[in-house]
Formats: structure tokens, sequence, C-alpha cells
């Protein structure tokens, strides 16, 4: 009897500390969510400002994402409302998510997105961060990617403030190359030190 006790008391404290371990594993990262919509076929993030522990002030606007020092964070785009009714359109879906912009104050032009003409150093921290696939044109390597969601790791290493371009295509019925849509709002990081 006291050995099936006792093999109870371990079992629940097994699962407890498991549960415990599976918790703090899943909130580690601190997830950072931004939201999206598709209205009148254009790409309008409806995340709040403060969402993402951006302050109200030079926060870089809707979708601003602010990684505190010594954070690491895994960041989701949703796609809510994806109907397209662009010519001979389906569904508009997430594609993908560009970096730029390095300690730019201002948003860089659309197609200035990459780090073609960063310095190696400042490159080498942005790629440490978020798993660059490509310099030039500052793609990232996704960690999940759906349909409506698509998610980048940010692992914080260095202080500095860059912008990201999320990509939303609409599919055509027709074969014609799909209709491409962009927003593009900003990462600051705090940095780990």
């Amino acid at each position: 009897m006291k050995t099936v006790h006792r093999t109870r008391r371990l079992t629940i404290g097994l699962l407890a500390f498991c549960g415990l371990a599976i918790a703090t594993t899943a909130t580690a990262k601190n997830p950072k969510e931004v939201t999206l919509e598709i209205v009148d076929n254009e790409l309008v993030i409806t995340s709040k400002k403060t969402d993402n522990d951006c302050p109200l002030i030079g926060s870089g606007g809707k979708g601003c994402i602010k990684v505190k020092k010594g954070e690491k964070s895994e960041i989701y785009l949703h796609l809510k409302n994806n109907k397209c009714t662009l010519e001979s359109g389906t569904k508009f879906e997430l594609n993908a998510v560009y970096l730029g912009g390095y300690n730019s104050p201002g948003k860089p032009d659309p197609s200035a997105f990459g780090f073609a003409t960063t310095s190696q150093a400042d490159y080498d921290k942005v790629n440490a961060d978020f798993n660059i696939a490509d310099r030039t044109s500052g793609l990232v390597n996704t960690i999940e990617k759906k349909e409506n969601k698509i998610g980048i790791n940010n692992e914080n290493h260095s202080k500095y403030t860059v912008w990201y371009k999320v990509e939303a295509i609409c599919k055509r019925g027709d074969g014609k190359a799909p209709h491409v849509r962009y927003s593009d709002p900003r990462v600051k990081n705090g940095g780990a030190d």
C-alpha cells in the first residue's frame, strides 16, 4: 500500500514538473502577435501601436514590435480577412517577411529592403537574431508558414531597430502572376546586454 502511495506521489510530482517545464519552454520565447487584414485589396495592420510593448511616441505606428532587453521572441503575423477581388483573384495568403532599414529613423522605401549596403558587422547582428535567408532582399527564414499565419524568430542579441515588410499574395485563377501587397512596420530590439 505504501509503495502504491509513493508511486502515485512520484507520478504526480513528475507530471507537475513536466507541466512546469513545458509551460516555461512555451513562454520562454515571449511571443509577439501582429494581426493583419485585407481591406479594399490592401494589406492593413489592425494591431494597436501598444500591443507589442512599443511606446506611443516614436513607435513606428501599428505593428511595431519591441523586444525588451534580455528577451527572445517569436513573432507571429496573422491574416484575418483574406478576400481578394482583384482581377481573377482567389484569396490572399501570407508569403514572406523581409527585413531592412538597419537603424533607420524612417520607413525605408519598399524596394530598398535588405542589407546589400549595410556593413558586414551590422548585417551579422541582424542575421544572428533573425536568420536571414537572402542578404540582398532581407528575406527571413520562417519558423512557421501557413496560408494565414507566418512566424519568424528573434534572438535579440544586439540593440538596434530594423523594419520588417510582410508580403501577401493574391493567387489568380487565370494562372498569371499573383497580385502582391506589402505592409511594413518596425522591430526595436533591446539586445542581450
